[in-house]
């Protein structure tokens, strides 16, 4: 008697999990029956309609992908800065707060650069996500690569104004005004509103744009 389960009573949610983790090797048989089951579902023109609205929501389900390749693009560039201190001779220290906004600068530029040229950083490529035109999903150039990172760019390049404004102030005077205070702190809450603001909005969209996107008219994709 055959005690195997009976895919064809299964919803479709539950035969793509299925196929998704069967081992085909060690059960071929069962494979199959799954592909025919799903075969025979996709004649439902209902069905059909479900299976490509599947489809869809899995190509924008980008969330942990962008961030396992932001974690493996941050190593990358810490080996990279590393090679940096050793050929300049500069000490790469995180107490160095001008030396990391520096970092921060060439981070940005590095983004522009692989998205522009690639669509893709390192860490993207190895977690296969690309960033697409959002409108024709077709490749972007440098010039939107360039509007979608400009305001980390710009947040870079003010911070090390900034630092810069404050160190001379120190050296000149051995204190900073109470406006340019004001300002190092109303930047930090800039910064950090920034930040929440990029993490809310790709939560609350069917295509997990981040605000980046919005601006740089780009979605990311898995490929």
């Amino acid at each position: 008697m055959d005690s195997g389960p009976n895919y064809n009573n299964y919803t479709l949610e539950e035969l793509l999990d299925v196929q998704n983790n069967i081992d085909k090797e060690l059960y071929p048989e069962r494979a199959k029956e799954i592909e025919l089951a799903l075969s025979n579902k996709k004649n439902n023109p209902e069905i059909q309609e479900e299976i490509e609205n599947h489809q869809e929501v899995s190509k924008y389900s980008t969330f942990w992908r962008r961030l396992f390749a932001a974690i493996i693009d941050g190593i990358i560039f810490a080996f990279i800065l590393y090679v940096e201190s050793l050929v300049f001779g500069v000490e790469d220290s995180t107490q160095d707060i001008l030396l990391q906004a520096l970092n921060g600068v060439q981070l940005a530029i590095y983004a522009i650069f692989m998205h522009g040229y690639f669509g893709q950083t390192i860490g993207k490529m190895i977690m296969e996500v690309k960033v697409l035109n959002h409108d024709t999903e077709t490749e972007i150039n440098v010039k939107q690569a360039l509007r979608r990172e400009s305001v980390n760019l710009v947040l870079n390049i003010s911070w090390v104004i900034i630092i810069l404004v404050v160190a001379t102030s120190l050296e000149m005077s051995g204190t900073i005004s109470v406006g340019l205070s004001y300002a190092v702190i109303g930047f930090g809450i800039l910064v950090m509103v920034w930040g929440i603001s990029e993490f809310v909005t790709m939560l609350f969209n069917d295509k997990r744009r981040a605000l980046h996107d919005y601006i740089g008219k780009t979605v990311v994709v898995r490929i």
